[in-house]
């Protein structure tokens, strides 16, 4: 699926994985997920949130 890059975005790495099987656990139903509101606008990333 193409991605929109708008006039003065940053850009960082995007990485697809593909998935093979079945998935345990639904992203949005984890319990820290972070883009579950969705808009159909440009959002800032939210990778600060991860846990690493």
């Amino acid at each position: 699926q193409p991605v929109r890059i708008y006039a003065g975005m940053p850009i960082g790495q995007l990485i697809y994985f593909v998935v093979a099987g079945d998935i345990e656990t639904m992203y949005n139903a984890k319990s820290d997920a972070k883009y579950n509101n969705k808009t159909t606008r440009p959002v800032e990333s939210m990778m600060w949130k991860n846990r690493f």
